[in-house]
This record gives C-alpha cells, structure tokens and sequence, in this order.
C-alpha cells in the first residue's frame, strides 16, 4: 500500500494544494510557503487520535468556510490490504480514496468505496441496538435478498459485507462515512495498514526514545522484543506476592483485629444494638507491572541520558532509529507499510553527514522489502538527487486576485524537459546532460526566489560583485546568479528551472565580435564567416526559444523583463562603459591580490571595489530580477 497523492484545503497557510507521492518525495520551495504544513496536515490526518487535535487557530485566514479537509489516496494495493479494507478496495478498484474533515469541532473520516445503498442506512445508526432493527427491518422489507438473521451489531455487519462481498453487480461507488476508520488505540483499519511517523525538527531524541506507542523507540520494541513470556511470569509473580501479602496481614494481624472488632461492637451496642463493628486490613494489591525498557548512551566508562547529547547526535539518533524501524516494518503479526515524514532531515548536521542521511533514506524508500515511503521538507541541495529529479516537488505562491494562499506545486519529468525543448535540444543531448545541470550547476537555483541565469561563472561573479555595491546582494532577496556554461547551455537550465516553477531571467552574450577577435588570431576567412553566421543563428534560436520573435540577430546591447543581451560580449560592455573596473583589475593583479585572465574571484571583487558608476544595463538587469524575484513570491 503507498500513498499516491494528498490533496489539502483550509490547514493552516495552505488554502489549496495537492501534492503527489514518489518512493522519496523532496519538498522545497522559499520560506513560509507551506512545505512543513504539507506534513504536518498528514500527521493530523494518520494521527489525529494521538493528540495532534485541531481548533479554530488551525484554519486558513483566507478560508471561504470553517471545514478543514486532507484527502490521501492509496494504491499498490496487495491482497491482504483489500482483504481488510472490505468495500473500501473492491475488486477491479486500483486505488483508496479517504478524507478526514474537521469542521467547527466536528472530527470526521470518510472514504469512498462501493456499496449497497440500503445498507448504509443501517451502517449510519447511531447505536447497535438501531442497527439491529434497521437490518431486521430491511430484512422484513426485502426478503428476496436473503439476509440471515443477526443478534449482535458485529454479525450485522459481517451478514452485510458477505452479502456485498457475493453480489459486486449490486454495488454502487458512495462516500462512506466512518467516524472509526482510524480506530482508537492502533485498532482502526488504516493504522494496522499504514503508519506515518512525523519528525519535526524541534522533535528532541528523548521523546522519541521512550518506551511507549507513539515514539520511534517504542514502535522498535513492539517490532523486535516479544514480552509476552516476561509479561506473564511478571503477573504470575504479582498474584504469587498478593498471597503471600494476604497470609503475612492474616498471621500477625487477625487475632489482634478480631479482639479490637468485638470491644468495639460491645462499646457501640451501649449506644446502638444491633451491628456489628469488622477492623480488617486494607487489601493494596500489586499492580501488574509489564517488562517496559530505556534508551541510554554509554560513551566509555560513563552512561547518560540521550538528553545530554548534542543536537546533532540526537538527530543522527533519530534518523538511525527510523531506519532500524523501517528494517523491522514487516515484523510482528502482519506487515504494514511505512512513511517517514522529516522536516529538515540535514538539521545540525555537517554537509557529510547530511549526504550520508539521505543515503540511508534513499536505501530506505528503495529496498522493495521495507515497504516504506520517505518525504521530507528540506532546504539543502544534498537532498535533491540529480537523478531523480522527478521526485522534487517545488512549492510556490500565486498571487491570485485577493488570495495570497494560493500555490503552485511544480514537479518534473526527463520526458516534461524533452517536449519543452523540442526543436532547440536534441532529446539524446537532454538524457545526457540533465543530471549533471542539476547536480552542479541548478542544486542551490532549485531553492531561490528567482535565479539569474547566465554563460560561466565570470558573468556571475559581475552581477553578483556590482549587486553588492549598494548594500544589497542579490542573494538577501533569495535571488541565486547560476552559470549554464555557455550560451547553448542556457536551453536545458532554462527548461528545468521554468517548468519547476522558478523565475528565470537570462543574460547572454551575442558575441559580434566574434569575427574581429578570430581575425586577429590569423584564423582562416572561412572559419571567421562560419563563426559569424553561427553566432547569429544561436541568437536566433534562443531569442525564438525566450518568445521574443523580429530581434536582430546581432542585437544591441539591452535588458528587457525577462533577459539581457550584451551586444558583444560582457568584458566589451565593461571596458568602454566603466574603465575603472578594468583598472580596478590591472591593481589586484599587481598588487597579487588577483590574477590575470578570466578570473572569476578578481572579477568579482573588482566589481565590488572599483569607483566610477556600474553600466546601465547592468543596473537593469539587477532591478529587473529583483522585481521578477518580488512578483513570483
């Protein structure tokens, strides 16, 4: 059984969202923008009985009524699963559908499934004994359906579903309504299906390390410590020291009581005849205490608490708990599948032990023997896996008319990336490279507001050196300037960011003087022509590729809502629009502080340091994407 899709309305910030499931599920996106609330709503609806209870506070501001809804459909439906899900997983049916709703304090699960209509009349009864006669009443009214007799509410509801269960013709797809579907204390059908262990990161390792039902600890004893000897001879030895108990108070107190109970009663009949007065000893039995357990760490000689940990060993801890569980999830009487739900999974952790947590939950989503689904809502690239992109889901918000609660939930395919460059990038070129773009050129752009995206990491360094001149980098505005590597490069990035739903603004170079430089190098005139011309079909192309048709394909120098072309190249713009940033160069390299050629870091500071006034286009490309940046928050 694995959960396909949630689809959330009114919880908290999220008015409206729908998020679809992967083995592992990386949910990122900016700040505050729901991807915590995403699990936090699952949590409400797997473990509402635990105690993550809701109220009024819980509502969405911008929610257009008071009812708060989760929905979760599963599928991957094994035998067993339809077997204890009845008319929920008929045959023929690939996936559950259940929703939970709370509305002004009113708790309610529902799921969909097939059913005879008459018999949820019976089922909604509030009440065996109403049950019963609903049945017999149906019984009396429809005798050609041959229901056997019933005397209790259980043999009700078994004589309904073999009947149901025998006549799939008969039956009809109806929202069902059970307020007990979860079940109290880990008895409901979903809880012995499917568990979802919520790690919030301000979760502490002591309370996860109890040994109780609700924590991660606990759940491992249950899995893999059988107490039901020990619980037996601990009771047998509990009944064995009440008689003992009773025969000591017997030997040395009843006399003494008895002669005390008669002086009294001799003394009350003065008063009152007729009773008597009994002293006896007050019986104080043991109580049955089970075999329960505790976590400690033993570092050498000395034993503490998990409490005394630091933070980061009792994150560690947790993860490496959840996956000793997850090794266990089909131990015990009947296997149930498992979802390990982790805020901030790289939390107090260094980037080698981060790489190492998602390693070990990639292994646990993974191994098909595990059964278990991993999502988390993460800020680190090391939890985005550049081949398994798919998996990501990248939360953003719309600014729809008066709402600002509306969101966009982005999620990607190879085969999304290849029809969106169809007619620019070759699909082999696109299986090839897509990885790679995403692992070392687009990890950090997939978590920003906006990105800047540019030819190589000396375009970079400018923007980002000329943005911080005034106090106010591009990167506090959650804007990341990412290098594409060259200009036909920019087509896969581009792709990807755009349909993750990142803003995208481009800044290339239409390399006019191409021609001019090769001609100084002693190139061949043929050689020249050919660069010339396929320097103004690439221009060609991407500006066709952007969505801006009749640009000159050798342009001049400009910036636009969306991109910004340098008529030549960018070093060209610099040079005879702000000489003092080329001899801002000239003294770092004499002065050893940088170095000669293209050089990313000398750029960069050059770029901070020199005086004169930054080019225009420079201060418009800065300006356009912020404002692109404010727009797409």
């Amino acid at each position: 059984m694995r959960m396909l899709r949630a689809r959330i309305e009114n919880f908290r910030c999220l008015q409206s969202a729908e998020v679809r499931f992967n083995d592992v599920t990386s949910i990122i996106g900016p700040n505050g923008v729901g991807k915590s609330t995403i699990l936090r709503a699952l949590d409400w609806f797997f473990n509402g009985e635990k105690g993550t209870s809701l109220s009024t506070d819980d509502l969405c501001v911008d929610a257009t009524s008071n009812r708060i809804l989760v929905e979760v459909e599963f599928g991957s439906l094994s035998p067993s699963d339809r077997e204890d899900l009845g008319h929920y997983a008929p045959a023929g049916v690939d996936t559950v559908t259940i929703w939970r709703t709370w509305e002004n304090g009113d708790d309610k699960i529902t799921g969909k499934g097939k059913t005879f209509p008459p018999f949820e009349l019976v089922r909604s009864q509030a009440n065996a004994t109403s049950k019963r006669r609903a049945y017999n009443s149906l019984r009396e009214e429809q005798p050609e359906l041959g229901l056997p007799s019933a005397g209790s509410e259980a043999l009700v509801e078994e004589a309904m579903t073999v009947w149901e269960r025998n006549h799939p013709k008969q039956l009809v797809e109806s929202d069902i309504q059970a307020t007990n579907f979860f079940g109290f204390a880990g008895k409901g059908k979903l809880a012995s299906l499917f568990e979802f262990i919520l790690v919030s990161a301000d979760l502490r390792a002591l309370e996860e390390s109890t040994d109780t039902r609700s924590a991660i600890f606990g759940r491992i004893i249950e899995r893999a410590v059988d107490r039901k000897v020990a619980d037996s001879e601990l009771a047998d030895l509990d009944a064995r020291l009440n008689l003992e108990r009773a025969r000591i108070s017997t030997k040395n107190f009843a006399p003494q009581l008895e002669l005390i109970s008669k002086e009294l009663t001799k003394a009350v009949e003065v008063f009152s005849a007729g009773r008597n007065v009994a002293v006896s000893p007050i019986d104080t039995p043991y109580k049955p205490v089970k075999a329960s357990f505790k976590v400690s760490i033993v570092d050498g000689p000395v034993e503490t608490s998990v409490e005394r940990q630091g933070h980061g060993f009792q994150r560690a801890m947790i993860i490496a708990a959840l996956k000793l569980l997850s090794d266990r999830s089909g131990d015990g009487s009947r296997s149930n599948s498992l979802c390990l739900a982790i805020e901030e999974p790289e939390l107090y952790q260094h980037p080698v032990q981060a790489r190492a947590f998602a390693q070990v939950l990639r292994t646990i989503a993974e191994d098909p023997t595990q059964m278990a689904q991993v999502a988390y809502a993460t800020h680190n690239p090391i939890f985005v896996d550049p081949h398994h992109f798919h998996e990501v889901r990248r939360i953003s918000r719309i600014h729809s008319g008066s709402s600002q609660r509306a969101l966009s939930i982005a999620h990607v395919s190879v085969a999304d990336v290849i029809e969106s460059l169809s007619g620019f990038v070759p699909e082999e070129r696109v299986r090839k490279q897509i990885g790679a773009a995403i692992l070392h050129r687009l990890a950090e752009a997939l978590f920003a507001s906006a990105v800047v995206l540019v030819e190589g990491d000396t375009d970079k360094a400018v923007l980002e050196g000329c943005s911080t001149r005034n106090g106010s980098p591009l990167a506090v505005e959650g804007i990341h300037v990412a290098e594409a590597g060259n200009k036909t490069a920019i087509y896969l990035s581009h792709a990807i960011l755009t349909l993750l739903g990142i803003p995208c603004f481009v800044v290339f170079d239409a390399d006019a003087g191409v021609g001019t430089r090769m001609e100084a190098k002693g190139r061949d005139a043929r050689d020249i022509r050919d660069a010339e011309l396929k320097e103004r079909a690439e221009n060609h192309r991407l500006f066709m590729y952007l969505g801006h048709r009749g640009i000159a394909d050798l342009p001049h120098t400009h910036a636009e809502s969306d991109y910004a072309v340098f008529a030549d190249r960018l070093e060209e713009t610099l040079r005879d629009e702000w000489p003092e940033w080329g001899e801002k160069v000239q003294e770092l390299i004499h002065s050893e502080l940088g170095y000669s050629e293209k050089n990313s870091q000398t750029y960069a500071r050059a770029s901070f340091e020199a005086a004169g006034q930054v080019p225009v286009v420079i201060k418009q490309i800065i300006e356009n994407v912020k404002e692109m940046a404010r727009k797409g928050q």
